[in-house]
C-alpha cells in the first residue's frame, strides 16, 4: 500500500503558516496514518521532511485558497481514492478547526513580548502593502473605530504592529498623540504580545485575528467585520459567535471602486460608520453568503 501524504506547499508568512498546518493536523485527525510533510515553522521549534520533487505521486488532491469540502477530502484520503492532499491555500474557516486549546499547546515559545496591563487595550495596526489598497479583503482601518472603543471601554491605548513613516501612520500618531505606540519587534514576538494581552483591537489581518483566537488571556477582542472578516465573500468565516470574548463591529471599509478617488489619509479621519453587530445580524450576514 502507497504511504499516504499530507503536504503543505508554504504559502505566506507567519499566520498563513499556521494556518496550513492547523489544517494539516485536523485532516491526520481523521486519517491518522497519514504522513504531514513540507512545514517548516522554526518560531514554533516545528519542521517536517521538506517536500521533494517526487514527493508527490500518483493521485493527488488539491485543498486551495480557504473554502473546500473538508471532510470529502480526509475521506478521500482514508480510502485511498487519492494517495496525497496537497494544503496550497489556509482555509481560514472556523469549520475546519476545533477550539482553540487543541491548538494552544502546538504553538509553544520562550519568545519575550511586551507586556500590557490589565488597563490598556492592544490596537494592532495593519498597515504596509495594504495601505494602497491593491487588495479587496485588505485596507486599513478608520481612527473613529479606535477613538469608539477606547471610549467605550476607558482604557488606555496601546497602537502596535505595522506603524511606519507613511501618511497613514503619521496621522494616526497625530490623532492619537497622547497613546502609546510599541516599537515594532519580530513576527514572533508581535504575536506573543497580541496573545498575552486583555484587551485586543484586531487590525484586518490573519495575524491579528490568530494571535487573539490562540490567547490564554484575552477577556475582550473587537473585531471589525469587514474585508478578510466578512463572510458575505463566500470565502472565509472567522466570526466566533459562541466565544464570549469577542464583540463585533460593522465599519467603514470601501469596495474597491471606491478607493480608486479615495484620499486615504483625510477617509481615516472622517469615516464614521462604527457600530456594535448583535449575534442575529451576524447570522443574517452567513445566510447571504454565496452560494448558500
Amino acid at each position: 500500500m502507497s504511504k499516504k501524504i499530507i503536504a503543505i506547499r508554504s504559502d505566506g508568512r507567519l499566520a498563513n503558516q499556521m494556518f496550513q498546518l492547523m489544517l494539516a493536523f485536523e485532516l491526520k485527525q481523521l486519517v491518522p496514518e497519514a504522513q504531514i510533510m513540507g512545514f517548516s515553522l522554526p518560531e514554533w521549534g516545528l519542521a517536517s521532511q521538506p517536500l521533494k520533487p517526487r514527493t508527490i505521486q500518483g493521485n493527488a488532491l488539491l485543498l486551495p485558497r480557504h473554502r473546500f469540502d473538508f471532510h470529502q477530502a480526509a475521506k478521500a484520503l482514508a480510502e485511498g481514492l487519492v494517495n496525497s492532499i496537497v494544503i496550497e491555500g489556509w482555509g481560514m474557516r472556523l469549520e475546519y478547526f476545533g477550539s482553540p486549546s487543541r491548538y494552544q499547546q502546538l504553538f509553544q515559545t520562550n519568545t519575550d513580548f511586551q507586556p500590557l496591563s490589565d488597563k490598556q487595550l492592544l490596537i494592532n495596526i495593519r498597515g504596509e502593502d495594504i495601505l494602497t489598497g491593491w487588495h479587496p479583503s485588505y485596507y486599513p482601518l478608520a481612527y473613529p473605530f479606535y477613538e469608539q472603543i477606547i471610549d467605550s471601554t476607558g482604557l488606555e491605548p496601546v497602537f502596535m504592529g505595522q506603524i511606519g513613516p507613511d501618511n497613514y501612520s503619521l496621522a494616526l500618531k497625530k490623532r492619537f498623540r497622547g497613546a502609546r505606540f510599541l516599537r515594532q519587534g519580530s513576527a514572533i514576538s508581535d504575536f506573543q504580545t497580541i496573545r498575552h494581552s486583555k484587551h485586543v483591537v484586531l487590525g484586518i489581518s490573519s495575524f491579528s485575528w490568530l494571535a487573539s483566537w490562540l490567547s490564554e488571556t484575552a477577556n475582550n477582542i473587537h473585531l471589525p467585520v469587514a474585508g478578510l472578516f466578512d463572510p458575505r465573500s463566500g470565502e472565509t468565516d472567522m466570526l466566533p459567535v459562541t466565544d464570549s470574548r469577542y464583540h463585533f463591529y460593522a465599519v467603514d471599509f470601501p469596495d474597491m471602486q471606491q478607493r480608486q478617488s479615495l484620499d486615504l489619509e483625510t477617509w481615516a479621519n472622517s469615516a464614521d460608520s462604527n457600530r456594535l453587530l448583535a449575534v442575529d445580524e451576524i447570522n443574517r450576514m452567513h445566510q447571504l453568503t454565496p452560494g448558500e
